[in-house]
This record gives structure tokens, sequence and C-alpha cells, in this order.
């Protein structure tokens, strides 16, 4: 994999530098709890204002992602479990190791939902703070669970065929529940889709 700065084992860097990365990682944290509790105004000032999103479910500016956020009944905490960030000047790329989680039902019947993926941020530091300007979800893996330890799911392998092996499951649910759901992001499933969108990070690190 052709990249100069992130996938690079973390070195000795100055003090400075130390936190800034700090900085990246509670600015994506803080995102990610306003995301979970409701906290649209907050989660704003997390953007600039022509950031772009790439989730499963939707594409587009930041500030329209927030606004369909706010409409959605459905909760869905993530989980994150580690953030790795590389810094050039003003910009910065962070890797977010995270599960999402969804308590919903299929046919009557209570499930939850846990899929894996990494968030793959770009930020800007604008007069000493930084600011989310674009991500995209990867890919990793899902899976279902009842509810009610022992109470039957109503999913065969066959109605999972069609879908993408990392993401399957929630892919599957989407369609089920008539949500919109892009299955053509980058996903561990097709190497070649993560690896090109790690090489177009990196540039962007180096030369914006």
């Amino acid at each position: 994999m052709k990249t100069n700065i992130i996938l690079k084992r973390p070195v000795h860097v100055s003090h400075e530098a130390r936190l800034e990365k700090e900085a990246v990682r509670r600015l994506l944290t803080f995102e990610r709890f306003c995301r979970d509790n409701a906290l649209w105004d907050e989660m704003k000032t997390c953007y600039l204002e022509d950031a772009v999103v790439n989730s499963s479910w939707f594409r587009g500016l930041g500030v329209d992602y927030i606004k369909a956020l706010s409409t959605r009944k459905e909760r869905a905490p993530h989980h994150i479990h580690c953030i790795l960030v590389w810094t050039h000047g003003n910009r910065a790329v962070a890797m977010m190791e995270t599960t999402l989680q969804q308590r919903t039902e299929l046919d009557g019947v209570g499930i939850d939902l846990a899929a894996d993926a990494q968030m793959l941020y770009r930020l800007v530091r604008i007069n000493g703070e930084w600011y989310v300007q674009e991500w995209t979800t990867i890919y990793e893996q899902d899976n279902i669970i009842p509810e009610v330890p022992g109470a039957k799911i109503n999913i065969t392998a066959e109605d999972l065929k069609a879908f993408r092996p990392s993401c399957q499951n929630i892919a599957y649910l989407h369609k089920k529940h008539g949500k919109p759901f892009f299955e053509d992001l980058p996903g561990h499933d097709r190497p070649e889709t993560v690896e090109a969108i790690y090489e177009e990070a990196d540039r962007w690190l180096q030369h914006g």
C-alpha cells in the first residue's frame, strides 16, 4: 500500500504534536457523543460548513446529515475502541475503530444489531481549532442476535446472499424497513476499495 504518512508506526514527536493529536481525538469522541445523545447544535460545531459525510445511509453535507439525524427516532450508539491520528501542518487524518449498536425489531422479534466499522476522517485546523472536513465509513463485519435469548430470528442465508458480507445484516435490515443504504462504500470484503481510500487520504494529508 502506497502511503507515506498514515498507517505508519507512531514515532516520538514533540509535545506540541502530541497535544494536537489528542485534540483531534477529543473532537471526534465528542462528535460521536453528540450524535448518540441528540446534541445537534453542539455536533454542528465539530464540522466545517462545507463538510461532507459518506455514511451507510447518507451522502451529502454535514449540516444536512445532522438535520436528517435529528428526525430519526431509533437510537444507535457508537462504542469507540480506538482513534489513530496522523497530522501534517494544519491537516489531519484520523481512523476511528467503532461498533454501532442498535436495538430494533424484525418481523415482530426484538433484535440487537452490532456493526463493526472504521470511520476515516479528514480534518483541518483553523485558528488553532480542529474541524471535520469529511468522513467515510469502511465496513468490516456485522451480526444480529435476538433481544431475548433463544428467540427465533427469521433470516436465512438466502436472504443475505444478495448483500456484501462486510455489511450484510445492516443492509438487509435497511432494505427490510424501506430505508436507504449505500453498499458501494469501501469495505474489507473489497480490499482494493480500502487501499484506494487510504492512499487518497494520504495524498490529501501531504498535499491538500
